[in-house]
C-alpha cells in the first residue's frame, strides 16, 4: 500500500538544447519570476501551472527610498539632539517616524 501524502520523487530527466538567445529570454523571464531556481520556473511552464510574476513599481520603489532617508535623518538628528531641546523635539519626531511608517506600510502592501 503506498502512502499517498509521500512526496513525489522525480526520476525523469529532460534535456534542451536553447540558442543563447533563446537560454537569455527564458533566464529573464525566471528573474521576472518569483519561482527560486530554473527547474522550478521550466517545470510549471511545461506543465501549465501558473507563474507567478513580480510587477516593478517604480514609483512605488522612489517613495519607500525617499521614505527610507528620511527616517535615517530623523534618527540622526535625534542623535545630535541636547537634552534642553530634546524634550519638545523628541515628540515630533516620532510623530513624523509614525507617519512615515505609515506610509511604507501602505507603499509595500
Amino acid at each position: 500500500m503506498t502512502d499517498s501524502s509521500a512526496t513525489t520523487t522525480t526520476t525523469r530527466f529532460l534535456s534542451i538544447r536553447l540558442s543563447p538567445e533563446e537560454y537569455a529570454e527564458v533566464y529573464q523571464h525566471l528573474q521576472q519570476s518569483t519561482c527560486r531556481s530554473l527547474t522550478e520556473y521550466v517545470k510549471k511552464v511545461l506543465t501549465n501551472k501558473p507563474v507567478t510574476f513580480k510587477v516593478r513599481d517604480q514609483s512605488r520603489e522612489d517613495i519607500l527610498h525617499q521614505l527610507t532617508l528620511i527616517k535615517s535623518r530623523l534618527d540622526t538628528l535625534v542623535d545630535k539632539t541636547s537634552p534642553a531641546d530634546a524634550a519638545h523635539l523628541l515628540p515630533e519626531v516620532a510623530d513624523i517616524k509614525a507617519t512615515v511608517r505609515q506610509i511604507a506600510e501602505k507603499c509595500s502592501s
